[in-house]
């Protein structure tokens, strides 16, 4: 145990200022949303208040989503333990590759937990203050939060693993050009295939017209986000790409780089 304690607290150490930075911009953007929250729930004026339940879920969605794009972006780990010197000295260390693999996911997993519980308790002030009964309102603002802050989470791990295994593939700086270049048209093509989808687009539209996205696929969306199935299938894939992230990471610090 005071093995992984003191593996967390390196990672901690060397990854201080990117956290400290992530958190800051995180209570900025919480309080700048709650801002126009409060105006409105204090006001108590009735055309406010028609408004009011459209903004605190657009506040909500979107400090949930900036949660777990932070809580699931890289940390730069594996760069600090290079400038460090750490990834040489580890090297004649009794401490395995596996067991530096659990303590970054660890570390993740509790990063994981901390924006959870911090985009949590602003959807809890926001419903506090502006005083909306979603019960009657017929709307689930926990489930639809989960599965935002969880796909935010597993969009964000999975750009990590997917950079972490093109790290361990370049053997230089210019393979990694070439990989870099090879995802970045390889993410064009998936984001081309999305767009053939019916309803996400209204290309005999400007937007002038009427909304690029058509409401039946805004509807489906909603819909999509407060299911407890999306929930459940987001869980199952986010067990898997914590696997991943930790196979990921026990090949990154079993490697030597040349």
């Amino acid at each position: 145990m005071k093995l992984y304690k003191s593996l967390v607290y390196r990672e901690l150490r060397l990854t201080r200022n990117r956290f400290i930075l992530m958190l800051i911009l995180f209570l900025l953007l919480a309080a700048l949303m709650l801002t126009p929250i409060m105006l409105g729930g204090l006001s108590g004026t009735s055309e406010m208040n028609e408004d009011l339940l459209s903004i605190v879920i657009f506040a909500c969605g979107v400090v949930t989503l900036t949660g777990g794009i932070m809580a699931g972006t890289n940390n730069g780990l594996q760069k600090a333990d290079i400038n460090s010197g750490w990834k040489r000295y580890s090297y004649i260390l009794p401490t395995t590759a596996k067991q530096q693999a659990l303590s970054d996911l660890l570390v993740k997993l509790s990063f994981i937990l901390l924006f959870g519980l911090l985009s949590a308790a602003f959807a809890l002030v926001c419903i506090t203050v502006s005083g909306i009964n979603f019960a009657v309102e017929g709307f689930d603002p926990v489930c639809m939060m989960l599965n935002i802050y969880l796909g935010s989470v597993c969009a964000v791990m999975l750009v990590d693993i997917a950079y972490s295994y093109i790290l361990m593939f370049a053997n230089d700086k210019n393979q990694l050009k070439i990989i870099g270049v090879i995802a970045f048209v390889g993410a064009g093509v998936v984001l081309r295939v999305f767009d053939l989808f019916p309803g996400m687009n209204n290309d005999d539209k400007s937007a002038k017209d009427g909304a690029m996205i058509s409401q039946e696929m805004v509807n489906k969306f909603e819909t999509i986000l407060c299911s407890e199935k999306t929930l459940l299938c987001i869980s199952a894939v986010f067990v898997v790409l914590c696997i991943l992230f930790f196979l990921a990471m026990w090949r990154s610090h079993e490697r030597r780089e040349p």
